[in-house]
């Protein structure tokens, strides 16, 4: 979704309207409520090292609960944004594929948003 421009001096794909002005961003992981990626990331897409997906709040949470339901790993919101992505693409994949996620951070900073959320 991101566009060219400049945030913090550094140019890089940004959430941004018709006007360059920044558009504030939505996640319920607020890792992820950022309304641009690094200047890294950006030339990682360019040269097409690096692919970008989104997932809505809804479907992070349902990957949160699984985990934390079948694994007894409570997963960060950011992972479990990962997570959830993994469910879309691995029926794409061919059988034997390895695939890694990193599970970064800790859940249980997330707990609360994420009762608050699912109305728990």
């Amino acid at each position: 979704k991101g566009e060219i421009g400049v945030l913090h001096g550094a140019m890089s794909y940004l959430l941004q309207d018709d006007d360059g002005q920044i558009v504030e961003p939505h996640s319920i992981s607020a890792g992820l409520d950022y309304p641009g990626v690094g200047p890294e990331h950006s030339f990682l897409k360019d040269i097409g090292r690096a692919e970008y997906y989104s997932i809505t709040d809804d479907e992070a949470l349902e990957a949160f609960k699984r985990v934390s339901r079948l694994e007894g790993i409570i997963p960060a919101l950011e992972t479990s944004h990962a997570l959830a992505y993994l469910e879309k693409i691995c029926p794409t994949l061919p059988n034997g594929t390895k695939v890694v996620v990193n599970f970064s951070g800790r859940g249980d900073k997330d707990v609360h948003t994420a009762i608050k959320h699912l109305k728990l």
